[in-house]
């Protein structure tokens, strides 16, 4: 793993991260996840207009990052991190920027998975962003692989899903697809907006009994694009078109 810490306009490999940082001992952060294929980012416009919204509704005006080198990175996955620098829980949120490369696997053609509903409610950060305090979604993520799943959908406290622990969710439901509303705490990601698009979706408030009565589902996240869902809850599925993560791969992954 690398990191990097912005320093004025320029980034700066360091050793190690800051734990006196808020962002890192109480979760005080936002990020944005980008796809490195080939040392290209994928979407990174996308993602840093993300990012400067995020940080915004925490109070910081992000300016514009200068210019990121992702040459030797050639594949994996970058984080941007707006942290809130160290002080105080109820000190002002300082906007700290860190770069964090790890060389993990990034996808487009996985194969079907397999899905459970998690029993925990969950408690999002307003506003969809995506931040550091990721404790619920690793649990719900461990609970279904004790499940032999590989995700898990997760509901707010009002029962409204929210979507998968690390991916966005989308439901075909009499024969319409629809994905969760942004207003539930959904996160706002990049690939999301892009399938939202192809598959014509709405962004509806959706609960149980809809997932109960879908006919198809698919996950959609900057590390594997979009991914078919063969069963769920015990369900089977119908299958994904392997049309619509080729279309991923032509507008996205190899553009």
């Amino acid at each position: 793993m690398l990191t990097w810490k912005l320093n004025g306009k320029a980034w700066k490999k360091t050793a190690s991260l800051p734990l006196e940082d808020r962002g890192f001992r109480y979760g005080m952060s936002v990020f944005e996840t980008i796809a490195v294929v080939a040392s290209r980012p994928l979407l990174l416009n996308e993602h840093l207009d993300r990012l400067r919204r995020a940080a915004a509704s925490c109070g910081h005006d992000l300016p514009p990052l200068p210019e990121f080198d992702f040459v030797p990175l050639w594949s994996g996955l970058l984080r941007f991190y707006v942290t809130a620098g160290p002080g105080q829980p109820g000190d002002a949120f300082a906007g700290h920027v860190y770069a964090v490369f790890d060389h993990a696997q990034v996808a487009w053609d996985l194969p079907p998975c397999r899905v459970v509903s998690s029993s925990a409610p969950y408690l999002p950060r307003p506003g969809g962003w995506k931040s550091g305090n990721y404790w619920q979604n690793i649990d719900a993520l461990g609970q279904a692989k004790r499940q032999s799943c590989e995700e898990a959908l997760m509901f707010n406290p009002a029962g409204m899903l929210v979507g998968a622990s690390m991916a966005n969710v989308f439901l075909q439901i009499d024969g319409s697809w629809a994905t969760p509303a942004l207003e539930t705490g959904a996160r706002d990601g990049t690939v999301r907006a892009w399938l939202t698009r192809c598959l014509g979706a709405r962004e509806e408030i959706l609960q149980s009994r809809d997932v109960a009565r879908c006919s198809a589902a698919i996950l959609s996240s900057s590390r594997f694009g979009v991914r078919a869902v063969c069963e769920l809850d015990g369900r089977p599925l119908t299958d994904l078109d392997a049309d619509l993560q080729q279309r991923y791969f032509d507008d996205i992954y190899s553009a």
